[in-house]
């Protein structure tokens, strides 16, 4: 089984094709498998595709501490280092879109290009609704275990709404959240104080970016898409009708198509920084 040692921990990774390396990062509870989608674009369009489970995901370790955005980012360095790719384009989901800011403010020498995935936003303030939807989230993780938390809160989230749409994608995404342990739900998982300044140095980032949103999205989540896209010197905004937070899984040919194009405009030249409005 393809693991790699990284940052301490064994990390779980697939990786094929021949060509520059794209790095795929799953989002929160979710693991490898949600880029099923993307593997075979990519691959034929002539990339090297690495898709790993973050630390306490999928069948990479879970654990007990050690789940800051800069211990995230070192297991994606460690992780790049043991395959020999001196650097990479990075496309993160939400909580991946955060591990890659992290990843290029400590390694902007490893980036090629960002793509930013109806991403989170370390430390942005977000909206009390959903600030205290996190807090019960994280409140019955610890009194009833993650099983009963993510059934009854986590798969009901409005995130998942355009999703629902689709069956068996629905089914995909439904059996990575079951089986995802949230390990960094429990107490000591995070050292207590810990904050992130990812926010306040976005204009230091000066790798090429693609900023993606469903247009259906939280609004946390689109309002944070429009920071990135203002906020980052070298990005473009794609908005995607009539999608939810998952684009990859909701909209697979069409985020395939935008993705592809923007890898190829950052291979070709300068990037465009306009809008662009992408119909599924």
């Amino acid at each position: 089984m393809p693991y790699a040692y990284t940052n301490g921990i064994d990390t779980f990774y697939e990786e094929t094709g021949q060509g520059p390396p794209v790095v795929l990062i799953h989002g929160h509870s979710l693991n490898l498998r949600m880029w099923q989608y993307q593997v075979p674009a990519l691959l034929q369009a002539g990339y090297r595709v690495v898709r790993y489970d973050v630390r306490g995901h999928g069948r990479s370790a879970a654990p007990a501490q050690g789940y800051t955005w800069e211990n995230h980012a070192a297991d994606l360095a460690d992780l790049l280092t043991c395959l020999d790719v001196e650097s990479a384009h990075l496309v993160g989901l939400s909580m991946g879109g955060g591990i890659a800011l992290q990843f290029v403010l400590d390694s902007p020498q490893r980036v090629l290009s960002l793509g930013l995935i109806d991403s989170t936003l370390p430390g942005f303030t977000y909206s009390d609704e959903f600030t205290h939807q996190v807090e019960e989230l994280v409140r019955v993780v610890r009194a009833e275990g993650p099983g009963p938390a993510f059934r009854h809160l986590w798969l009901a989230h409005p995130f998942f709404d355009g999703l629902r749409a689709y069956p068996e994608r629905f089914a995909l995404l439904e059996e990575m959240v079951r089986t995802f342990p949230a390990a960094d739900y429990h107490r000591g998982a995070i050292p207590p104080g810990y904050s992130s300044a990812i926010a306040d140095r976005l204009g230091e980032i000066a790798a090429p970016a693609v900023v993606m949103v469903g247009e259906q999205d939280i609004p946390d989540f689109r309002l944070i898409a429009d920071i990135l896209a203002a906020s980052l010197p070298n990005a473009h905004l794609s908005v995607f009708s009539g999608c939810g937070h998952v684009p990859p899984l909701e909209q697979p040919d069409a985020f395939n198509e935008a993705l592809i194009a923007f890898l190829r405009e950052v291979s070709a030249g300068p990037l465009q920084t306009d809008t662009e409005r992408i119909n599924g």
